[in-house]
């Protein structure tokens, strides 16, 4: 069973300030109400852990690490749980998540690989393959805000409200949480980009990445980089991760 950690999670967050902004509780509540579920992995916490950070992937014979991909990491869907995100994700067997390390870098994939097949830890396959430290990944049950209101289906069908703007201005200044986010709204960085998911009905955001120079160095060329992995609400439940598109946006 998921534990909850000390970290603050987003509703946390968001209540704090929109009361020190004098929003209304019953107004707080209608924001909160609009949240989706989602996962936060860090390399601290007090667990469980659900998979790890950099290191060699696990692979079946037949799945070659891409070449010039970074392994950025492998997640257990057994060990996540049920229901603790609204993406339909397998129940068990594992993601692993690559991209190439460059600035601005839309190049990556992910693998899943189903329980029961037989893997061993491969190595690099060339000498342009970072190996990042290796580091369990705890996980913390949180939920999940847009950053502006419309992103949320349902405020389209219950329409305006006039603290949107106020909303939008709460969302945007909260804090990134884990290096590493499954499901959810995402977070924008502030290189231009924003969460590159348009419609949040049909499409999602699988995962999203938090990385700076502590985790990756120098390799995507900035002190802070954003890796979203976003795909089709179809193409998830098809079980067609090859059909998974990677973007990376920089703090600049």
């Amino acid at each position: 069973m998921m534990t909850n950690s000390d970290r603050p999670t987003m509703l946390d967050d968001f209540r704090e300030a929109a009361r020190r902004k004098g929003m209304p509780e019953d107004a707080i509540e209608y924001w909160v109400s609009l949240a989706r579920p989602c996962i936060a992995l860090d390399t601290e916490g007090i667990g469980p852990v659900v998979g790890h950070f950099g290191g060699r992937p696990s692979l079946p014979a037949s799945v070659a690490w891409p070449a010039h991909h970074a392994h950025l990491a492998t997640i257990d869907l057994a060990a996540i749980g049920k229901d603790t995100t609204d993406l339909d994700l397998p129940t068990d067997g594992t993601l692993v998540f690559f991209a190439v390390p460059e600035m601005g870098s839309d190049e990556g994939r992910v693998v899943y690989v189903p329980a029961g097949e037989e893997c061993t830890e491969v190595e690099p396959p060339d000498d342009r393959t970072p190996v990042y430290d290796r580091a369990a990944l705890y996980a913390t049950p949180d939920r999940s805000l847009a950053e502006y209101a419309a992103a949320h289906p349902r405020y389209l069908a219950d329409g305006a409200r006039d603290d949107e703007d106020l909303f939008a201005e709460l969302t945007w200044d909260l804090p990134s949480y884990g290096l590493l986010v499954l499901g959810g709204f995402g977070r924008s960085n502030t290189g231009g980009l924003g969460v590159p998911v348009d419609d949040f009905e049909t499409h999602l955001l699988l995962a999203e990445f938090f990385l700076d120079r502590s985790d990756v160095g120098d390799d995507f060329g900035t002190d802070y980089t954003t890796v979203f992995y976003v795909c089709s609400r179809e193409d998830l439940t098809g079980r067609r991760f090859e059909a998974v598109e990677m973007v990376s946006d920089f703090l600049g």
